[in-house]
This record gives structure tokens, C-alpha cells and sequence, in this order.
């Protein structure tokens, strides 16, 4: 009887991923493939974006509190140490991520996306700190997978995947200006509960989106293809795939079982890779201003040097130039190279750190502020991605590249559970209102010093042939 019912869905799936495999070849998937995961990867960013959008307000409604009192001040803090202790339930995401393989690519990104519209929706419904925080977990939880970027890279052609990537993730950026319009819209600074408005249309999206992901998405290309291959087999064929399957599985657990500590080990013992973890973890660190920005720039607005109409316009121009500047990072590094394009970038992070921070403290035109901010997020992440996995790739033995990668990851989420539980200390101690001055003037010299040694100690990496990478 099991048999006979493992047989009949079987079947089902077979007639299920046939006619997938028809529609691959229409006209329309591509299109309607790329709609919806451009939309995807809008809620993704508004997910990931929009509790920093809000924070001060979240804390004051929260908490029962008003902005840059003490008891703001001590509330802020404790809650980002709480917030620090959800980023632990990244621990499991690579098993979840890896269910992907097994289950398909089409079922996790409606999990994905319906997930984050659930993980907002606890969010705004909550009463408490506590059921807010539940929010913040599923939403830390399902915002990292990008299941959209695994759907692009196995569904566009091969000449248009960077192209497709980089534009639907330019437009995404953008998108966030979204959340700084329903900021000038929603958020009355008298009733700072009004912060739950901010989350009604991504939640919309996100849900809606899930919804008609399930009838409009089917499942991948390469997916659809290994499936059918297994759904096609005869027994002995099933079997020998199972059984090198598994062989290669052990041998990928014997590899893994040393794989951290001698990826580790690789990285500390070579001159080049020791100076990228290094440059790697000081940019970490530094990106800890991107979590306190809107502080920032409330403390502008209580000190009387930015009008509440200045901060909704930098909320609202600051991911456009985000977007447009990520844009033409890519351009840059194709022209001039791995080493010098990071220091470019680097740069764009440290200079519009400094104005964007001189803005809160002294004012300025809300939209050279916005230009700022934009700038500095654009070279910060675009830096981030390069040191962690162009530069370390092309440093790397094909053998250990992957581990190294891991690994230089692991050394970067440190970095920013550093900056995270600095973040939390440093607003309990001088408050709130002096983030402009701390913030700065602590990762400012950590960016310094990061180029210095990016500048002195990194060799350039542009040409290197992939299969014989020279160890230094």
C-alpha cells in the first residue's frame, strides 16, 4: 500500500514538473519570473530596512518614552543587546538554506517571502517588547536566504545573470525610498505608535506577493531538470545515484570535519589573507553607524539643526543614491581593478560617514545629507562584498577557497556583533542624542586604518588565474 501510494505521487510530480519544463520554454516565464522576483527583492529590502527606519520611534512607544531621555537612552541599549541574541538563529540558517536542495528552490521562496510579511505582522500587532522581539526573530530569520538571487542565477541566461542580479538589486535598493515617504506620511512624532503604520505596505507586499508566487512561479530550470532525472530513473539507475550520492556526501563531511580550523589555520598563516580578515573585520566593525542612523538624525532634529520635513527627505533620497552608486561600484571594479576600486569605495564610506554626521551635529541641506548617507552605504556594503568574496576568492587554492570564504564570513558576523553590542553600550552611557560625535569618531579611524592596510599589505587580484593561485 506504501509503495503503491509512493508511486502514485510519483506520478503527480512527474506530470507537475513536465508541464514546468514546457512553460521554461514560453515566452512569458522569463517575464513573469522577473516581475515577480524583482518585487521579491523589494520586500526583502523593505524587511530588511524598514526597523531602522523606525527606531526611535518603536523605542519611545515601546517603552513609554521620549527621545534623548535617560530613560530612552537605557531602553535603546538594552533592546539592541536583546536584538544581538536574535542574530544567534543565523546558527541554523545554513540547515535551512541547505532544504532547498532537497525540497526545491519555488517553495522556499514563498516561505521566504510570506515569512517576512508574518515576521512584520508580529511586529506591529505587538503589545509588548517581547512579542516585538518574537517579530524581529522570524524577520531576521527569513530576510537573509535570497532565494530570488538562487531563482535569477539558475533561470537567466548565463550572458544576463550579472546584468539581472545587479539591476533587480539596484531598483530593490531604490525601492527603500518607499519607506521614508510613509515616515513623511504616517509618523506623528506626538504618537510615536504611529511608527506601525510604516510597516502596512510591506507587510501588503510581502504577503501578496507570497500569495501569487504559489500560481505565478514554478520551479527553477536546474531544479526541474535533476528532479526529472531522479522521476525518469528505473530502480538500479536510483539506486547508484543514491549510493554516489551518499559517497559523496562522506567525503564532503570528511573534508568539512577540518575544514574551519584548517581554513582558519590558511588564513593566519599568509600574509595576504591575514591582511584581508583584518580589513575584513575592521569594516565589520565599522558598519555599525548603519543601525543608528535614524538616532542620528532624530538627534539633528531635537537639536533644532534639521526640521522634521529634512529628515522625512533624507529617509526618502538617501536609497536612491544608495541604488545608483552600488550601480556604478560594479562599473568601477570592472575598470580599475579589485585593490583600487576598494580603496575607492572605501573612501565613499569614510567621507560621507563624516558629512552625514556633520549634518546631524551642525545641520545641512537635507539632500547633500541624504547624498551622504547614500554614498557611504553604497561603498560600505559594496566594499564588504568585495573583500569577503572577490578579493578572498581570488587569494585562495580552489581546494580551500570555499572554507576560507566561510570562514572570512564567520570573522565578519564577529565584527558586527561587536558593533552591535558597542552600539548598545556606548547609547546607554552617552546617550542618544551624541551618536553623531561617538559614532564617527570611533569608526571613522577603523575605516582609516582598514584602507592603510588594505592600500599597504592587499595585492591586487583582478588577474589571477582562478586554477593556480599563487599563495603569499
Amino acid at each position: 500500500m506504501a509503495g503503491e501510494k509512493q508511486l502514485l505521487r510519483e506520478k503527480k510530480e512527474l506530470e507537475r514538473l513536465e508541464k514546468t519544463e514546457k512553460f521554461h520554454k514560453s515566452s512569458k516565464y522569463f517575464l513573469i519570473l522577473i516581475i515577480v522576483l524583482g518585487i521579491v527583492y523589494i520586500v526583502d529590502e523593505l524587511t530588511s530596512n524598514v526597523r531602522g527606519t523606525v527606531d526611535s520611534y518603536t523605542i519611545c512607544d515601546l517603552f513609554h518614552t521620549t527621545f534623548g531621555s535617560k530613560e530612552y537612552n537605557n531602553a535603546s541599549g538594552t533592546l539592541g543587546l536583546v536584538t544581538t541574541g536574535c542574530y544567534l538563529i543565523y546558527l541554523i540558517s545554513p540547515f535551512y538554506k541547505s532544504l532547498a536542495d532537497r525540497f526545491g528552490r519555488r517553495l522556499f521562496l514563498i516561505i521566504n517571502t510570506l515569512g517576512m510579511g508574518i515576521g512584520m505582522l508580529v511586529s506591529i500587532v505587538s503589545g509588548s517588547v517581547t512579542m516585538y522581539l518574537m517579530g524581529c526573530v522570524i524577520m531576521t530569520f527569513f530576510t537573509p536566504n535570497d532565494m530570488q538571487v538562487i531563482y535569477i542565477m539558475e533561470c537567466a541566461p548565463k550572458e544576463h545573470r550579472a546584468k539581472l542580479c545587479s539591476i533587480t538589486k539596484g531598483i530593490a535598493l531604490i525601492s527603500v525610498s518607499l519607506l521614508g515617504v510613509m515616515v513623511k506620511a504616517f509618523v506623528n512624532r506626538e504618537d510615536p505608535a504611529t511608527w506601525r503604520l510604516v510597516y502596512i505596505v510591506p507587510i501588503v507586499l510581502a504577503l501578496v506577493v507570497g500569495f501569487l508566487a504559489i500560481f505565478f512561479i514554478k520551479e527553477t530550470p536546474v531544479f526541474t531538470r535533476k528532479r526529472l532525472e531522479y522521476l525518469r530513473a528505473d530502480d538500479k539507475q536510483r539506486k547508484e545515484r543514491e549510493e554516489a550520492e551518499k559517497a559523496a556526501a562522506a567525503e564532503e563531511k570528511k573534508k568539512s570535519r577540518g575544514g574551519v580550523i584548517a581554513a582558519f589555520r590558511y588564513i593566519f598563516t599568509h600574509k595576504q589573507t591575514t591582511a584581508i580578515a583584518l580589513v575584513a573585520v575592521l569594516f565589520a566593525i565599522a558598519t555599525g553607524y548603519t543601525g543608528k542612523y535614524q538616532n542620528m538624525i532624530e538627534a539633528g532634529v531635537s537639536r533644532g539643526v534639521l526640521t522634521e520635513a529634512g529628515s522625512s527627505t533624507i529617509l526618502i533620497f538617501y536609497p536612491v543614491i544608495n541604488g545608483i552608486f552600488t550601480l556604478i561600484g560594479g562599473f568601477i571594479t570592472d575598470a580599475l581593478g579589485r585593490k583600487k576600486s576598494s580603496l575607492i569605495l572605501g573612501c565613499w564610506a569614510a567621507i560621507g560617514l563624516a558629512l552625514f554626521a556633520a549634518g546631524c551635529v551642525f545641520g545641512m541641506n537635507p539632500y547633500v545629507m541624504g547624498f551622504a548617507y547614500g554614498i557611504s552605504i553604497a561603498g560600505l556594503w559594496s566594499i564588504s562584498d568585495m573583500i569577503y568574496f572577490v578579493i578572498t576568492s581570488e587569494s585562495t587554492p580552489t581546494e580551500s577557497r570555499a572554507s576560507v570564504v566561510g570562514s572570512m564570513q564567520l570573522l565578519g558576523m564577529v565584527g558586527t556583533g561587536l558593533n552591535m553590542v558597542f552600539n548598545s553600550v556606548v547609547t546607554m552611557v552617552s546617550g542618544a542624542m551624541n551618536l553623531p560625535y561617538v559614532l564617527p569618531l570611533t569608526y571613522l579611524p577603523l575605516m582609516f586604518i582598514a584602507l592603510l592596510v588594505l592600500m599597504l599589505r592587499v595585492r591586487e587580484t583582478r588577474d589571477v588565474d582562478l586554477d593556480n593561485v599563487e599563495i603569499v
